[in-house]
């Protein structure tokens, strides 16, 4: 499976997902329906904007879905925006956005009069008609920024409501390289392990100190519950062993341990 058939697998799963009308039963994919704006898109990344339109949110947790965090932002451009026009800016900014012929996989981008105001994920594109998957939305052949529903659509290749398509770069994830050891950016430590594999879920000891890693692949920090046990993480910035685990010497005193 490509890349970008690993996109479009995981935002097919969500066809059919309502928005909710409270931040109750998130994660069921019809129940407590409403027209709340609550999704569980926005509480796994936009927690702060729960409540507010999700067509964005739900294209960028797919991308996180099926890549993990670090590899959906350099595919979408370098970040996370829940606000449309934004999002198209970023792929114009790196020259990956086109006004036609799309590609299974492309972000596509819908405008009004005004601004660009809607996207979904590019599923096909057959004859004259792209065939898309979109979030808050709605059944039909026009275009809904606000229908709450997770839907399949198709539109006419040349619709006047297209503005146009940002395309990921996959090869960053269908040929990814990255230079094995530990690397930093604005989300905290991850380690390569190989030059195309990074650590994830799971346990690890590097240089004798041991780490846990999340399923994004960051090095936690601070207190964590894990399988039912609590554990604490060097969590000062820039710390030699920032990330590192403690445990409790003989005196019962916490301090870094050596494995």
């Amino acid at each position: 499976m490509s890349a970008a058939e690993q996109l479009i697998h995981t935002a097919l799963q969500e066809v059919g997902y309502l928005e909710k009308k409270s931040a109750m039963q998130l994660d069921d994919k019809t129940a407590n329906a409403g027209k709340g704006n609550y999704t569980k898109y926005a509480r796994d990344l936009y927690p702060a904007l729960q409540g507010q339109p999700w067509c964005d949110m739900f294209v960028d947790w797919c991308f996180v879905k099926a890549f993990g965090q670090m590899a959906a932002r350099q595919l979408i451009g370098g970040g996370f925006s829940a606000y449309t026009p934004t999002s198209a800016q970023y792929f114009k900014d790196h020259g990956q956005y086109f006004k036609g012929a799309p590609q299974p996989g492309d972000q596509i981008f819908f405008k009004n009069s005004q601004r660009i105001y809607h996207t979904g994920i590019v599923e096909k594109v057959t004859n004259n008609q792209v065939h898309t998957v979109e979030g808050n939305t709605s059944g039909g052949t026009a275009v809904i920024p606000n229908g709450g529903e997770v839907c399949r659509k198709k539109y006419s290749l040349g619709s006047s409501a297209i503005d146009g398509f940002g395309r990921p770069d996959w090869k960053l994830v269908d040929t990814p390289e990255y230079e094995p050891g530990w690397h930093n950016d604005s989300n905290g430590w991850w380690f390569a392990d190989t030059k195309t594999t990074y650590y994830r879920a799971c346990w690890q000891v590097i240089n004798g100190h041991k780490y846990h890693f999340n399923p994004d692949g960051y090095a936690m920090t601070n207190w964590h519950e894990i399988e039912g046990k609590w554990y604490y993480f060097e969590p000062r910035a820039g710390h030699p062993l920032e990330c590192a685990l403690y445990v409790s010497n003989a005196d019962g005193v916490q301090e870094i341990g050596l494995f």
